[in-house]
């Protein structure tokens, strides 16, 4: 028999139903990863012998499973989901519908659908959008899509969506290789390569078809209808109406069974429905999923004790739920999850209800950590350390700590830690009140210093010696204080130690963790008015890249509900085995993935080569849909961080100032793995919130400076984009440690191995002094389709910047389907096109082209001064509405052109009444306010009491400063390291002015010492300055003189007012003098001889100040 007559065979009601409008196996094999692929492609599970197919035999065995899931949904034996609600009307079924009409966008194509087959687009879950083609599962009856073909919907393909394909990929093999399954109490044991693992509350993730049936009641509801109808086909089977005693499920009565098919049959695998002899051959009597049905749903305990255990746990915003198998369970029995067969049998049973997307396999949860041995020598080093992650995340160069200096380190912020206990008495923690108010799963107590929420209601309120999650909490937040009031500097501080800390327990028995859910986590550590902002979970599960339902709970939850929390996860500790080993959730879409790089200083052992090197071990991308993974890469490798000793009471380090705790350093160790990388940067990311909550930018604009701006709640698409966009390349390699070995191996940006680059938060947003960066800040701004947000960027090099422009676009993307393979749902694009010049178009992550498969997207270029850029953000392909942040950074003027935008909440110019404050007291010149015009450093300068006021022209780019009693506007400098050592007040400022030559801008710097040192310039480039304010009066005034030319030989003359101030006294006066190249207000009796303009005083030194200000502006 050929293949086409095999397809042929696949017409049942109807010889209108087209074959080609079938999916063909390959084409289902790029959207989706599923058992049908482990069956057929990875590996056969079905023989004993594990023999292969062949591909003839593949594609038949897929011609065979379409056909019998054609025959099932017009079969008589309708499966109800409620057995005793049976009405014998046609079910709907779940099918997967793609439509490749061209020029169309995601929801374009699903609304043709959505119209041909009379449903709504919100009862559909996105399984691929692509240019070419956007495919949907979807439910609706055999009929509807038969009469929809026969319509010709245009471009469409279909398949029903066969049990097979329902049940993830990985899952069957995960539990028949798992030598030791234990769904029991959890524990923990060390593997070989030092990861530490633990045993788990075994679990099944559920997807049910969005808004039908069942699905529009809750998750517990929805479960028990489920279990109900598997029930009644174990009854089918068996003729048992009696096998269930718990309260929450039923049996059903024998009349109502005659409508039941019994699961053998109904499932696709084991069914003897089929006519066809290769399926028949596939499915032989002696498969694995024959033999779990045997040995469980059919033998003598019908997995009867499995089924009075399980507990259903809700999933947030996903529809469906998770089923925890042996959460109650102490004792091995047949009957229970303990028996293989019961758990892969309760899978078959789930995947043939027609209300179910997809059956997924919980995994155990593997802490990202290996335990650094202690030694006298480690002992030596816990006692010397310099907290070198600090440095490293905030500037990259050793020991300075920009952010610190400017007071940003965490405080006002709260960062979650979900993990294994802690040990709150260790000095990093310690508060002398010994309050338990902060205990609870509702219980906060912000009054305290650094545990402000413990959540112990979930697991058993212990950590142990050596801790896991004491280790990871002080790496973010950790400050020590010996007496628990009183804090100083210590050797492990976190990279956040002015944060609070808000902790979950998952801990439960000797260093093992048990996940809690993500509705559970999510709601204990960020609820609304004092919660954490920053979560970190430094664990995970290995799904080898594949995107599990877990995945969709995360990327759902920061989607649409918890939408400025930023969730930083380990990447996993497995990358010595080869790419596409990112654990899950870093490997999600929209968490923040972080992977282990080296350390410095004490902080490395002989042959490790420092913080350019990334650790072997430190897991590696991309995911298995072609996602870069991870995100980024900090310290995390031979880490000093806090020790519990749970039999101690303030523990801590060398600085301890005696002996009543221990031996010096007991409460530090070293630790490594990528599980202290991720607090690394989530105490980092408490820095960069501090930064938005305290003022330090407008609406669209970062200033530099606490206080500029406003008040403002960054998303966390806006975290997550900062700090790639300020990431650096790493230049070394990877090396294995700890022996030192060097991997000749690729190594660079956007690869699977550092992603976007290490962390750098001075590249990530501006501070004046350490930094000359200019950052637009766009936070969580909606776009829809068809609409394009550009932003007009011109390059301003003139202070001496030398940054890079660099752009990320980042957004919070949609769930995918379990196992999909273009897990994008929503593709926006970001391009960088040069205005005027070669006009070239820059795109992201390193191509030549649009990037359709990341949420993250950068564009890095090296400019010039003067040059201008279109950013461009496009609505390419939606599928729903769409948030986006984006984060521009460089040597920017300060105005950004945003006319094209399309939406009316697109970023406006900066306003000039921003507030201003003075920047830290320990710096010697200060930044009152950046980008502002002479009158507005005048009213800081009198706002601030400031007495004395210096002009330059031609230089806004570094605002308004001061020095000492003096402010002063533009004069010229390009770098704060000028300012510092020009002579103030003593007539040492420098002018800058623009002569043009050859076509090109030269700068000329003037100096005001000598008359004669000055160049000469083209009178047509000097500026007129025009006086606009009465002195006595303060009233606008018409100048009744043109200023010559200005800088001349000669001295300057200003404007002679209609008014003037008798003069004819001997008391001092305040005269604007301009006069060989100084601009200045001077206290003078001796007018006639030191002021230019003899006419022109004012009693106040403000007025005069005023006077030059508004004449000044005039003409820059």
């Amino acid at each position: 028999m050929t293949l086409l007559s095999v397809v042929m065979s696949i017409v049942m009601a109807s010889e209108t139903l087209l074959a080609e409008k079938m999916i063909s196996r390959e084409h289902f094999s790029s959207l989706l990863r599923t058992a049908f692929e482990d069956e057929v492609t990875f590996s056969h599970l079905s023989k004993k012998n594990n023999r292969q197919l062949s591909q003839e035999e593949s594609e038949h065995a897929w011609l065979d499973i379409l056909n019998y899931g054609m025959r099932w949904t017009q079969s008589k034996h309708h499966r109800a989901l409620r057995p005793d609600n049976y009405t014998g009307s046609e079910p709907k079924h779940p099918y997967v519908l793609c439509s490749r009409a061209t020029n169309k966008s995601g929801l374009e194509r699903l609304q043709l659908l959505a119209q041909s087959l009379g449903i709504s687009v919100e009862r559909s879950q996105t399984v691929s959008n692509t240019d070419e083609e956007s495919c949907f599962i979807v439910s609706v009856t055999s009929s509807t899509i038969q009469t929809a073909h026969e319509t010709d919907i245009s471009n469409s393909s279909f398949t029903p969506l066969v049990d097979v394909m329902k049940i993830s990929s990985g899952g069957i093999r995960y539990i028949l290789e798992d030598a030791q399954w234990q769904p029991t109490a959890a524990s923990a044991s060390a593997g070989g390569d030092g990861l530490l693992r633990t045993t788990h509350v075994a679990s099944l993730m559920v997807d049910l078809i969005p808004g039908e049936g069942v699905n529009a009641v809750n998750s517990s509801t929805a479960a028990t209808q489920i279990l109900n109808d598997v029930i009644a086909m174990i009854q089918s089977s068996i003729n048992n109406i009696n096998i269930i005693s718990s309260s929450n499920l039923r049996s059903t009565s024998n009349q109502q069974l005659s409508n039941i098919v019994p699961m053998r049959d109904a499932f696709s695998l084991t069914s003897s429905l089929h006519n066809n002899k290769q399926l028949r051959s596939f499915t032989d009597s002696v498969n694995v999923w024959s033999e779990a049905l045997f040995s469980g749903f059919e033998a003598n305990h019908h997995c009867k004790n499995m089924f009075d255990l399980l507990q259903v746990r809700e999933r947030g915003e996903i529809e469906g739920f998770e089923l925890l198998l042996n959460a109650q369970q102490t004792v091995e029995d047949e009957g229970t999850a303990w028996n293989k067969n019961c758990v892969i049998s309760l899978i078959i049973g789930l995947s043939v209800n027609q209300s179910v997307q997809s059956v997924d396999v919980g995994r155990p949860l593997e802490i990202s950590s290996f335990d650094e041995e202690t030694s006298s020598t480690t002992r030596e080093l816990a006692v010397q350390g310099i907290t070198n992650p600090q440095w490293i995340s905030q500037s990259g160069v050793v020991n300075e700590r920009p952010f610190f200096d400017n007071d940003l380190d965490g405080s006002g912020q709260t960062v979650g830690i979900a993990d294994a206990g802690l040990d709150t008495d260790n000095c990093y923690f310690y508060d002398s009140s010994n309050s338990e108010d902060f205990y609870g799963r509702y219980s906060w107590d912000m009054s305290q210093r650094k545990v402000v929420h413990y959540d112990s209601d979930f697991a058993d309120r212990r950590e142990t010696n050596r801790g896991h999650g004491t280790a990871v909490a002080a790496a973010a937040v950790g400050r020590r204080s010996f007496d628990g009031l009183v804090e100083s500097n210590g050797y492990a501080d976190g990279t956040a130690p002015g944060s609070k800390l808000a902790f979950l327990d998952m801990g439960v028995g000797s260093a093992a963790i048990q996940d809690p859910g993500v509705v559970r986590l999510f709601e204990s550590l960020s609820q609304a008015d004092h919660g954490a902002k920053i979560i970190v979970g430094s664990w995970g599960r290995s799904y080898y890249g594949v995107y599990s339902s877990f995945c969709k709970d995360y990327d759902a939850i920061l989607r649409d509900t918890f939408t400025d929390v930023l969730f930083v996860a380990s990447s996993g500790n497995t990358g010595s085995t080869g790419t596409i080993t990112v654990q899950n959730p870093a490997d999600c879409k929209n968490v923040l993935s972080v992977g282990s790089g080296l350390n410095y200083g004490n902080d490395i052992r002989s042959n490790e080569l420092g913080i350019e090197y990334l650790a072997d071990y430190s897991s590696k991308g991309p995911t298995a849909d072609g996602r870069i993974k991870p995100d980024i890469i900090a310290p995390g490798h031979f880490l000093l961080t806090a020790n519990a000793n749970v039999d101690m009471v303030g523990e801590c380090d060398g600085g301890i100032p005696d002996s009543r705790y221990g031996a010096r350093g007991d409460g530090v160790r070293y630790v490594s793995g990528t599980s202290f990388a991720a607090p690394t940067v989530a105490g980092s990311a408490a820095l960069i919130r501090q930064y938005f909550i305290e003022g330090w930018c407008t609406t669209d604009r970062c200033c530099g400076s606490k206080g500029c701006g406003s008040i403002i709640s960054p998303s966390n698409s806006l975290m997550k984009a900062l700090l790639l966009n300020g990431a650096v390349p790493m230049t070394g390699k990877v090396q294995k440690v700890p022996n030192g070995a060097v991997l000749e191996e690729s190594f660079a940006v956007y690869d699977g191995k550092q992603g976007f680059g290490r962390i750098n938060l001075l590249n990530s947003v501006p501070l004046y002094g350490s930094n000359e960066l200019q950052l637009i800040a766009v936070n969580d701004k909606t776009i829809t389709y068809g609409n394009e947000h550009d932003y007009i960027i011109d390059i301003d090099t003139s202070n001496g910047c030398s940054s890079d422009l660099k752009v990320t676009l980042v957004w919070m993307d949609p769930p995918g389907a379990t196992g999909c393979l273009n897990c994008l749902v929503n593709d926006l694009d970001v391009l960088v096109e040069e205005i005027g010049g070669s006009s070239k178009t820059y795109y992201p992550n390193g191509l030549s082209r649009r990037d359709n498969k990341n949420t993250v997207e950068r564009i890095v270029i090296n400019t010039s001064n003067g040059e201008r850029f279109r950013v461009s953000v496009k609505a390419t392909n939606l599928v729903s509405e769409q948030r986006y942040s984006l984060a521009i950074a460089g040597c920017l003027a300060d105005d950004i052109d945003t006319s094209r935008n399309q939406q009316t909440n697109s970023p406006s110019k900066r306003p000039t009444d921003a507030p201003t404050s003075k920047r830290p007291t320990n710096q010697q010149t200060t930044q009152l306010t950046s980008c502002m015009s002479p009158d507005e450093c005048n009213k800081a300068r009198k706002q601030k009491g400031i007495t004395r006021m210096f002009v330059g022209e031609n230089f806004p780019s570094y605002g308004c400063f001061i020095k000492g009693n003096t402010a002063f506007f533009g004069l010229g400098f390009t770098s704060k390291e000028q300012i510092e050592n020009t002579d103030l007040p003593g007539y040492r400022q420098r002018l800058m002015c623009q002569l043009e030559a050859s076509g090109t801008n030269t700068t000329i710097d003037y100096f005001s010492v000598e008359p004669s040192s000055a160049p000469s310039l083209q009178p047509s480039m000097n500026p007129t300055i025009h006086p606009t304010l009465n002195q006595t009066s303060g009233q606008t005034m018409q100048p009744t003189q043109k200023l010559t030319p200005w800088p001349t030989n000669d001295a300057s003359v200003l404007p002679t007012p209609s008014t003037t101030v008798e003069t004819a006294t001997n008391e001092a006066r305040w005269w604007p003098k301009i006069d060989k190249r100084k601009i200045e207000c001077i206290l003078s009796t001796d007018y006639k001889v030191d002021v230019a303009g003899a006419n022109v005083m004012f009693e106040t030194e403000d007025d005069c100040v005023e006077y030059l200000v508004e004449s000044l502006k005039k003409h820059g």
